[in-house]
């Protein structure tokens, strides 16, 4: 059956015209051609699928028992045709053809193309075209179903941890080694105590359970912190991809069914053969034997191959053969404009000055190929180089994309690896660890032949991993990629790097070896500061540790690292309670150092005099707090947070400045949220509102702080000002029912004796005598009770008792209660004010001999004004006397 299928399709050819006439068309013609891009054969049901580039009409002919034609007019053929499912178990032969007319016929031999009626359907959403040849099952068993796999990039975590293995190299150059001169052993060594054989590399060390890891002395901000459960690397899982006969670059130009385009001469022939051997110089002297002949057949694809097998012949450093075939490449083009070899040409040119570093005219090259030909063969070649030039250039987005867009393609091409690289070192630079880690992991495990080719692929995996935190897939990486590149330029960042990596892991000892190991073999380096940072973590005092920082902010001041130190010593400061000088260093590193670690180190300082601020309010040193902030307030009000306005608040307010602690306050206030805000905000808030006249506010606020806080200290102090302002405004019954609060809820009877009185004046106001007086009475007796030597406050308590007395006309209570804050007061002004209220009391109750007493006491007393009024008071006495007896 297999010979008579090029007979059928030729008297098919011959005949089309009237066979199309019968066509039932399954959609209309389009006006541009359609292409057929790929052809799928599949299982269950057994079926033909065409992909196509739009809409064409169809039809289908039973040409035998399980023969059967699908006819597609007005179409044309993609080169290099891509049929996938040629080996299924139900076929038994597929022939395509494009005939007279522009007609695509596709010949399918089955084993079990029984179904009667075979009607094509179309899927214009995806200009899909299905011939279903048999519904039903299939005696032959069904292939593998594969897993859907997503177009986009798909990162998934793996069900264990695993480093991709990289076989051993023919031969390795162990990296500098810790011994002497005369041992082999690796400097890998250092750090694994385990040893490696030269020119193998070493391998992870094993873990077992009942490792305990010791504890890392101190917190480090600067490694990417691991859990105890070790991460897990991703993966990557790839579209899947088809087979094809070509490579996707310039080398297909010798591939496919007929690379040579109907040329039967044996000489061209013999010439292709040889360029598939690589045989380039042998291939081109067959060929200029045979133009220098003037043979008049297959001239263009002679010189097409000319110019090919010259450019694949010369080495990257010979300018001169670059340029010679760039020329037999533009001889070519304009001796054959419209040759199907145009676009190898184009590649060709672009390649050539890529070679020579004109990046801009081999854009331009390639920018035709990819404008003019996007069917060609090879773009995944032209792709690739485009996507260099741009990352070169700096045009990261467009590298990126066109790196995915050839590591993603769906047919297997020769540029998946390095477009592979390209996108994962584009993804780190973006930031993306994660998604660069899982592509070049795939890259590493399906072409290890890339690790030798660059150190790019170890290095970048290498620091994914360290960004990631995955720091065994870091630590191996860093240690292979010294072993297999001895002669990077940086080593002493990557070994150091790996030690940091062992830090991670709190294997603190290796890292320290590591560590060691750098700072001797490459003094003055970025690794040897790094390390240097790195063994500080694990010094045991504060005093070595600031000797090291010391010595990296002294040594290199211009260097990255020495801001790192700068931040560690004001950190040590600031733990060690050494305030001043964690803000002097932060002032320093900010004044050197102004882009780096900006964020981290303002947060620094404003801890620090957050700390600074609460230890000097503790201490009472409210005056300092001030002082500090007058001094530098514009910089404190630009670091923000809510505590430096807070403790300023609070200092404003033991100093008495009611007005200025309540403008910090509020901006504390502001910054918190409704259920963090501290009791002492809202109390010392609420009594800066007070004081300040904001009553109403203040009443708000104290309430709300003693509902919060109804054991608070301060909550006698809230409930007495709430009395006092309710006192000032008039309203009594609220103002007796704070006070009665405040009463219930006071500590010591001093307290106690000063809300009685604060009560009675509530009581006196109404006016209420009778109860005033037996508050104060109370109260008095409150402060009596009181610890300690009260004598002014129970002078001035009886004094008020006592005029309490005289107001209700109670002389004798009120001589009484005189007579007392007499005994209690002190100085001569007081004393005389209160002698002269107690005689009045004697006088108005009639008791004229102690009255006449008192006031020869107040008038013989140093205070002037109160002995004037005594003399007044005897005199006028004196006066009633004879009065009476006269």
């Amino acid at each position: 059956m297999r010979e008579l299928i090029p007979t059928y399709l030729k008297v098919l050819s011959s005949a089309w015209t009237v066979i199309f006439c019968m066509f039932i068309p399954v959609t209309t013609v389009m006006a541009a051609h359609p292409v057929v891009k790929a052809i799928h054969v599949r299982n269950n049901p057994f079926s033909v699928t065409v992909n196509l580039t739009g809409k064409a009409p169809v039809k289908v002919v039973r040409i035998g028992e399980r023969e059967v034609l699908v006819a597609i007019k007005n179409a044309s053929l993609i080169k290099g045709l891509v049929i996938d499912g040629k080996d299924n178990p139900n076929l038994e032969s597929l022939h395509v053809e494009t005939l007279d007319g522009n007609v695509v016929a596709l010949m399918v031999t089955g084993k079990h193309a029984s179904q009667e009626s075979i009607k094509p359907s179309f899927d214009a959403a995806n200009n899909q075209l299905t011939v279903v040849l048999n519904k039903v099952e299939t005696l032959a068993p069904p292939a593998p179903q594969e897993p859907t796999i997503h177009e986009a990039e798909t990162v998934q975590p793996p069900p264990a941890p695993a480093t991709p293995a990289v076989p051993k190299p023919k031969k390795q150059v162990p990296i500098a080694s810790t011994t002497s001169p005369g041992e082999k052993q690796p400097l890998a060594d250092a750090a694994a105590d385990k040893p490696v054989v030269q020119g193998s590399e070493p391998q992870p060390e094993p873990t077992t359970k009942d490792e305990a890891p010791e504890p890392v002395k101190e917190k480090v901000s600067s490694l990417p912190k691991t859990k105890k459960k070790s991460k897990e690397a991703p993966i990557y899982i790839p579209p899947k991809r088809q087979a094809s006969r070509f490579k996707g670059d310039i080398s297909d130009m010798y591939r496919g069914e007929d690379p040579l385009q109907g040329c039967q001469s044996n000489a061209v022939g013999n010439a292709m053969l040889l360029v598939k051997k690589q045989l380039y110089k042998e291939a081109g002297a067959i060929l200029e034997q045979y133009l220098f002949e003037e043979n008049p057949f297959c001239r263009e694809q002679v010189y097409y191959l000319r110019a090919y097998v010259n450019f694949m012949g010369v080495e990257n450093d010979d300018p001169a053969g670059l340029l010679n075939a760039e020329r037999l490449f533009q001889d070519a083009m304009a001796t054959f404009p419209k040759s199907s070899y145009l676009p190898f040409a184009y590649a060709a040119m672009g390649l050539i000055h890529t070679r020579l570093h004109n990046s801009a005219t081999a854009e331009g090259y390639f920018d035709i190929i990819t404008k003019d030909f996007p069917d060609y063969s090879g773009m995944p070649e032209v792709e690739y180089h485009l996507a260099e030039i741009y990352n070169d250039r700096g045009y990261n987005d467009k590298a990126l994309n066109l790196y995915k867009k050839v590591f993603e393609s769906k047919l297997s091409n020769g540029y998946i690896s390095s477009a592979g690289l390209g996108y994962g070192k584009a993804l780190f630079k973006n930031l993306r660890y994660y998604d660069a880690l899982s592509v070049l992991n795939y890259v590493i495990q399906n072409d290890v032949k890339k690790v030798y080719e660059s150190s790019d692929l170890l290095r970048y995996t290498a620091d994914a991993n360290f960004e990631l935190g995955l720091s065994r897939g870091a630590r191996d990486n860093y240690i292979r990629l010294l072993n297999i590149y001895p002669d990077i330029e940086d080593p002493d960042m990557a070994l150091s790097k790996a030690g940091d990596a062992y830090g991670m892991e709190n294997q603190e000892e290796k890292a320290i070896k590591l560590y060691e190991l750098v700072r001797k073999k490459y003094p003055d380096s970025p690794g040897y500061i790094n390390a240097s940072i790195g063994i500080a973590r694990y010094l045991k005092t504060d005093a070595e540790k600031i000797e090291i920082y010391e010595m990296i902010k002294t040594r290199f001041p211009e260097n990255t690292y020495a801001r790192i130190a700068m931040m560690r010593l004001a950190e040590i400061y600031q733990r060690n309670g050494e305030y001043d000088k964690c803000i002097k260093e932060i002032e320093d590193l900010l004044s050197t150092h102004p882009r780096g670690l900006r964020y981290e180190a303002v947060k620094l300082m404003q801890k620090a005099y957050e700390a600074l601020f609460k230890e000097q309010l503790k201490a009472d040193e409210y005056t300092s707090v001030l002082m500090r902030y007058e001094k530098e307030q514009f910089k404190l009000n630009k670091m923000g947070g809510r505590l430096i306005p807070f403790h300023v608040g609070m200092a404003y307010l033991q100093a008495n400045l009611y007005e200025e602690a309540f403008n910090q306050l509020i901006s504390a206030y502001k910054l918190y949220k409704r259920s963090e805000r501290p009791s002492l905000l809202l109390f010392g808030l609420g009594k800066a509102m007070d004081e300040s006249g904001r009553d109403d506010d203040a009443l708000k606020l104290l309430y709300a702080f003693t509902k919060r806080f109804p054991k608070h200290k301060n909550r006698v102090e809230a409930l007495t000002r709430i009395g006092q302002i309710y006192l000032e405004k008039g309203r009594f019954s609220k103002a007796d029912e704070a006070l009665g609060s405040a009463y219930k809820a006071g500590g010591n009877a001093l307290e106690k004796g000063r809300i009685l009185m604060l009560r009675a004046g509530v009581y006196q106001k109404k006016p209420d005598l009778k109860t005033t007086s037996q508050l104060q009475a109370r109260a008095v007796k409150a402060f009596a009770a009181s610890p300690g030597e009260n004598y002014e406050i129970l002078a001035s308590a009886y004094k008020t008792l006592g005029s309490t007395y005289l107001e209700m006309k109670s002389y004798g209570q009120a001589a009484d209660a005189f007579a007392k804050a007499l005994d209690f007061s002190e100085g001569d002004r007081a004393k005389a004010n209160i002698g002269f209220l107690l005689g009045d009391a004697y006088q108005k109750g009639n008791a004229l001999d102690k009255a006449k007493e008192t006031f020869e006491q107040v008038a013989q007393s140093y205070d002037s004004v109160w002995a004037r009024l005594a003399r007044q008071r005897l005199s006028t006495m004196g006066l009633a006397e004879k009065i009476i007896n006269s």
